[in-house]
């Protein structure tokens, strides 16, 4: 057996132990989940295994004041300038300019 077969029979023994794995932690879930009859006031509570950690009032960190950021005015709206497009006088790019 050369070095590219033992490879690829590893990868592959890799590929279905991850599938079988898989497969079996599905399994568990599911029965885990049949195990414990859920109530309906239970059903609409809050998360049953992960709870928001409140730090203690004495580890909280005080809260800064915001920083004052430097307002400029806003500035003058410049309107632009008028275009060859905008002026009715001038021929567009689709018409010929002269009588045909």
């Amino acid at each position: 057996m050369n070095v590219v077969d033992l490879l690829v029979t590893i990868i592959v023994v890799t590929i279905l132990v991850t599938i079988a794995l898989g497969v079996v932690t599905y399994i568990a879930y599911k029965l885990r989940l049949a195990r414990r009859p859920v109530a309906e006031d239970e059903a609409a509570s809050a998360p049953h295994y992960f709870q928001a950690h409140e730090p203690p009032a004495a580890e909280a960190p005080p809260e800064a004041p915001p920083a004052e950021v430097p307002h400029e005015p806003p500035a003058a709206e410049v309107s632009p300038e008028p275009s060859a497009a905008d002026d009715p006088t001038q021929p567009s790019r689709g018409e010929a300019g002269g009588a045909t």
